[in-house]
């Protein structure tokens, strides 16, 4: 299971000014029962998985409770180790979000390269937990990041491109391209004066060096040696 701790780690540096509070955790079994939740056998993983939608609308249920205790988040995110479909005519969703409630939900369940059969599966390698790792980061950040209006990029590789595959998946970065990264700065609105770039990179590829993100490393380092040169010629 990816660390919810360590996800939110990458979190912060890629929403500057945006403050995160984990809430305590919901058994996934007993809800499931209490909320009647519709689920399938999935015909191809021959697994359980959950229609997004009731847990969707018990997200809402929650965020209203705290909206009516003064609590004021600007989104509410669950995430889950259960495999999840959207409509019955789909296979499986990585997440769904309902951008006008602020509401996102997303599984991990398919990120481990031993599914569908995790619960048999031997330890993980040192290389899979980095993958697994990797792709919970990226699919967080970038259902995230969906919630500020934010479509898939079609401009250039980029941590918002769309994917439907762990090979697509994959192939993403944990980095955004230009275009997007302007659209984050905007859609921050006030939060902006957070939002520094240089500062950006540099937690980003910590935190990369830490958990051995090789290729990211070495993207976030060249990149700010392109920035810090710029800065230099400003001085």
């Amino acid at each position: 299971t990816p660390s919810l701790d360590i996800i939110c780690e990458f979190y912060r540096p890629f929403f500057p000014g945006c403050e995160l509070e984990i809430l305590p955790q919901i058994d996934f079994i007993d809800f499931s029962k209490h909320a009647q939740a519709e689920k399938r056998i999935n015909r191809y993983t021959q697994q359980p998985q959950y229609l997004t939608s009731f847990i969707i609308n018990h997200l809402k249920k929650m965020r209203r409770q705290r909206q009516n205790n003064n609590n004021q988040e600007l989104f509410c995110i669950g995430v889950t180790m259960a495999d999840i479909y959207p409509e019955h005519n789909w296979n499986f969703v990585y997440g769904e979000a309902s951008i006008d409630d602020g509401i996102g939900i997303y599984s991990f369940a398919r990120l481990d390269p031993s599914f569908p059969n995790t619960a048999t599966a031997g330890p993980c390698t040192d290389d899979e937990r980095i993958l697994i790792l990797k792709r919970a980061v990226g699919v967080f950040v970038h259902e995230v990041i969906h919630l500020f209006n934010i479509e898939h990029c079609i401009y250039y590789l980029c941590l918002m491109n769309g994917s439907e595959t762990e090979e697509e998946m994959d192939g993403h970065p944990l980095y955004l391209c230009p275009v997007c990264l302007r659209k984050m700065y905007s859609a921050l609105g006030k939060e902006t004066k957070h939002f520094n770039t240089i500062q950006m990179y540099t937690a980003i590829l910590d935190l990369c060096k830490i958990f051995h993100f090789k290729e990211e490393s070495s993207w976030y380092e060249h990149r700010l040696s392109l920035l810090n040169a710029e800065e230099d010629k400003k001085l």
